[in-house]
């Protein structure tokens, strides 16, 4: 586990590679302002772990991180958050037959 918080490392990842957020946008098809939320550590634009999970993987491979440690790092990052620290519900209302 790094000392550095996910968002740091990929944005000290970019920085070395002295590339822009548009760059890195255009690679990874990753919207600018979530590279930049991510790097920041918000998760808050996110709407569930899953997504923020794929953009930090993307964003890992494209930088040539080492993915599995930085998902590691991750998963601890977001175990200590309150919206992601559980997956969600799943709910089965929906398919409940009616009682019509």
């Amino acid at each position: 586990m790094s000392s550095s918080s996910v968002g740091e490392q990929l944005r000290k990842a970019r920085e070395s590679r002295r590339l822009t957020l548009s760059q890195v946008a255009d690679a990874t098809k990753i919207k600018s302002d979530h590279i930049s939320a991510l790097e920041e550590g918000d998760f808050h634009p996110f709407s569930a772990p899953v997504y923020i999970r794929g953009h930090v993987k993307s964003l890992a491979r494209h930088y040539k991180l080492d993915v599995p440690a930085v998902l590691a790092d991750l998963d601890a990052e977001l175990a200590r958050t309150e919206e992601f620290a559980e997956p969600p519900r799943l709910t089965t209302s929906w398919c409940t037959p009616s009682s019509a």
